[in-house]
Parts: structure tokens; sequence; C-alpha cells
């Protein structure tokens, strides 16, 4: 008895799952279909089309038109795709044309520092990493293409935020949290808005074993043609390589290539880098919490 009934709640269980698997492939097919057809459909046309009845049709079509997949023409009743289709394009278009125009930057990164190079952009709430090349040294920080990671503890993520607004970061941060992942973490919002103006500021931003221990990192921003940040080029290594007393030569190097990875993406000129002072940096890590 026992065991029918727990027979009976597991299946009970399962159907919703099936139900979310089958709704989701009706969804990608009336994308899919009308992707294929270019103009837009009606229910009635999108339900004979599919072989689905209309009420399923107006539920699916609710839920994309909610996410701006569709979008309904208000006089003709009609869906076509909606801009967020759009949106999304053209950020896998932008990712491909970034990595190939910027790979010969990152080797030249890693040619001239030894440590390992890295892309990355901000897409919603994560940082994604588009391309990562290897360092030469024989300690070495691995990392995969299309790793995803919160912001505000990565050198990369810093420098993405520090260029939105106070409120579209704030944002941001409410919905990803702050979570610690070693005693280094800055998990205290008004401490990484202070950091973030010093990367405004400075021009770099800095992961000081915030994220890994024994792994420091570096990045700079890269804008396009208008002037926009639009992703950040970033070095990691061990502690030991990315010592205080290289941190001024790396950083202008990696400023730099910055510059450099900027103007291939159509950047008006800037001001020559300058040159860093300084020969080490005080982390003053302690006020992070």
């Amino acid at each position: 008895m026992s065991l029918n009934g727990k027979s009976r709640s597991v299946k009970k269980q399962q159907n919703p799952a099936r139900y979310d698997v089958n709704s989701l492939k009706r969804a990608l097919r009336i994308l899919e279909l009308l992707a294929e057809e270019g103009k837009a459909l009606g229910v009635t046309e999108l339900g004979r089309r599919l072989s689905l009845d209309k009420s399923m049709v107006h539920r699916l079509l609710a839920t994309l038109s909610g996410s701006g997949y569709v979008e309904q023409d208000p006089e003709t009743r009609k869906y076509a795709l909606g801009l967020k289709i759009v949106e999304l394009a053209g950020l896998k278009l932008n990712s491909i044309q970034m990595r190939s125009v910027l790979k010969p930057v990152l080797k030249e990164l890693v040619a001239q520092t030894g440590e390992s190079a890295h892309l990355a952009v901000l897409v919603d709430r994560e940082i994604i990493y588009l391309d990562k090349e290897e360092g030469t040294s024989v300690l070495t920080v691995r990392g995969g293409v299309g790793l995803r990671c919160p912001p505000h503890s990565s050198a990369v993520g810093k420098v993405l935020l520090a260029y939105l607004s106070d409120e579209v970061v704030t944002e941001i941060l409410r919905k990803s949290g702050l979570p610690r992942f070693t005693e280094r973490t800055i998990v205290s919002l008004s401490a990484l808005k202070t950091q973030l103006a010093d990367v405004r500021q400075q021009g770099f931003g800095i992961d000081d074993e915030e994220t890994f221990l024994g792994v420091r990192c570096l990045a700079a921003p890269v804008r396009d043609h208008r002037g926009a940040v639009v992703a950040s080029i970033g070095l990691s290594g061990p502690v030991q390589q990315v010592s205080q007393d290289r941190l001024g030569l790396l950083i202008d190097l990696l400023k730099d290539v910055a510059a450099r990875a900027s103007a291939k993406l159509g950047c008006p000129a800037s001001p020559p880098v300058r040159r860093s002072a300084m020969t080490s940096i005080e982390f003053r890590w302690d006020e992070h919490v």
C-alpha cells in the first residue's frame, strides 16, 4: 500500500516535467515556423500548421509575447518574431565578430606577459568568457570559453559593471547577489561601488584572490565605434607571477592592448595610455566585507 502510494506520487511529479518539455518544444517550433515564413501568422494558421488546438497556441504565444520573443499586430491580431530574437541574434553575431577580430590581441597579451588572457562580455546578470589564450608560463590559470560567473568578484566583471549606470548595477547585483567565494570576495554593495568608481578613474580592474585563492587577475575595458564599453580584456595568473612588483608593468601592457582592441572595433583614437608610476598596489581586502 505504501509502495503503491509512493509510485503514484512519483508519477504525478513526472507529468509536469514532461508537459514543460513538450511546451518548450512547441514554443520553439512556433518561433521556427514564424522565421521560416518571414511573415505574421494568426493563431488558427499556427494551430493548423503545427497540429495544435487554438487554446494551446494562445497560451504559448502569451508566454512568448510576454518575454518579447513574438509580437502581435494590434490590427490583424497576427504574430511575428519579436525584437528579443533580433537582440539575441545580434549578441551572437557580435560575439563571433569580436572573437575573430580580437584573437590576435589576446595572443599578443600572452606573448608580452606570459600570463593567460581572456575576453569577456556581460549578458544579463552574468559574465561570459568569449575567448581565452593560455599563458606560456610554467604556472598558468586555466578556464574554458563559455564559462559563466557572477560579475562582482572578477576583474573583467568589475570593469564591465563600472561603466553602467548606478541604477543598472544595483539591479544586476540585486538579482545575482554577491556570493562569497573566498575570504577576500567583496560582499558589500557599497564597497563594490567604491571600487567600481576606482575602476573608472584608473581604467583597469583587479581581482585580488576574490574568486580563487592564489589567483590574481587584471582587466581593462574594450570600446566599440561609439566609445561604449562592450567587452573586457583580462589577464590572470598565480599571485607569485601577477605579483606586487610586476603590477605597474602588467597594467600598462594590458591597457595598451585594450586600447588597440578598441581601435580594431572602430573606437575613435584616444590619448596614449599614461604610464603607471606604481610598482606595487596595496590591497585592502579587509575592507571588502
